[in-house]
């Protein structure tokens, strides 16, 4: 190229670039604005930025989700990023419902209704109260010929959340305090230190009594408390073969929420309150019911309190199991505690509200 063709050429660049230069510059009132077919958001870089939030949430929630189930985590990135979608324009409202269609978010959407659902354990209810005393009360409800049941506990346990947790979370050591369990509680799947699905094997009345059911496991550090859920109707994956149930038993379907709560203030204690309706598939004669309300229950958290009171003692398996913390669970909760002992202290007659499931990402 010779000299008077380059500058030809760098001249008819410059007019180039001055060109857009100016064209952008008359078209800013209409970007800046919203006026015209560039006004669906207040600038270009932004558009491009948005285009991949969707992507990066997904990416960052099933990473989350792969190893263990962290919900207040994984709500959070997928609640922040739908809502930076929604503030856009059309084609950013359009990749939050893309975005809300996903099957990680369709997931960990089923676990935050979960959690929601176990509201109902400070929720008013219309139970009978069958029997109280100063470090417990249950409460029942039923109807004539009906074939469910549902009650409520609330009971104090002057032991930590930690040791109330580990008899329950040492599945296989089940037969060392609860003597109603005829073998151990099986796995079905690769458990978790929140998520598992569970089977388990009574005798009640010399009935074999067989549930198997998803354990749901999410602790808030706000309040300080921990939440279970376990729950027999669930979705059941590829990777999931249920047991055949044996012709001697009768498997029932359960829907449990339990509330574990720290006293707090300071003071050393847990409070746990469970909600439960179980679904027999038989009408449950009085004479059960009655007995389920006052003998059986009372023998069960008997059994509970002293599991909690054998995990404390340094000689016990459980005691191993909390020092050696193989999946972090226990140091998990040892936070939960350290965050109660900052708040006012609650007792089974001064429960919280049920304001302590509030959380500024939850998903609808």
């Amino acid at each position: 190229m010779d000299s008077k063709s380059a500058g030809r050429s760098r001249s008819s660049c410059s007019t180039v670039c001055l060109v857009a230069v100016m064209t952008i510059a008359a078209l800013r009132p209409w970007i800046s604005s919203g006026r015209g077919e560039m006004g669906a958001c207040d600038s270009l870089p932004r558009l491009v930025n948005l285009s991949s939030v969707a992507r990066d949430a997904v990416a960052q929630a099933e990473k989350l989700t792969a190893q263990d189930l962290q919900l207040l985590d994984v709500e959070a990135v997928l609640g922040k990023a739908v809502k930076r979608l929604e503030q856009g324009g059309k084609q950013q409202a359009a990749a939050a419902e893309d975005l809300r269609r996903s099957t990680v978010y369709q997931e960990v959407l089923r676990y935050s209704q979960l959690f929601d659902s176990a509201r109902a354990t400070l929720q008013p209810t219309r139970f009978k109260r069958v029997w109280s005393r100063d470090d417990a009360e249950f409460f029942v409800r039923s109807a004539p010929g009906a074939t469910w049941f549902e009650y409520k506990i609330v009971a104090q346990i002057d032991q930590s959340l930690v040791n109330c947790m580990a008899p329950l979370h040492e599945r296989e050591l089940i037969l060392k305090y609860q003597p109603v369990f005829v073998e151990p509680h099986r796995d079905l799947i690769k458990p978790t230190a929140h998520h598992a699905v569970v089977r388990t094997l009574a005798r009640i009345l010399g009935f074999y009594i067989e549930t198997v059911f998803e354990l749901v496991r999410i602790s808030n550090k706000d309040f300080g408390y921990l939440v279970e859920i376990a729950k027999s109707d669930f979705p059941v994956k590829d990777r999931l073969k249920l047991p055949k149930r044996p012709f001697w038993s009768k498997r029932i379907q359960v829907d449990t929420k339990n509330l574990w709560l720290p006293v707090g203030g300071g003071e050393t204690g847990t409070i746990v309150v469970s909600v439960s309706r179980v679904q027999v598939g038989v009408p449950i004669p009085s004479k059960a019911l009655r007995f389920l309300a006052n003998s059986f229950t009372k023998s069960i958290l008997g059994n509970i309190k002293r599991g909690c009171a054998l995990s404390s003692d340094e000689t016990s398996p459980w005691h191993k199991r909390i020092k050696r913390d193989a999946d972090g669970f226990y140091r998990e909760l040892s936070g939960v505690e350290e965050s109660a002992r900052k708040r006012r202290q609650i007792s089974i007659s001064e429960l919280p509200s049920e304001d302590i499931f509030d959380r500024p990402w939850s998903l609808q």
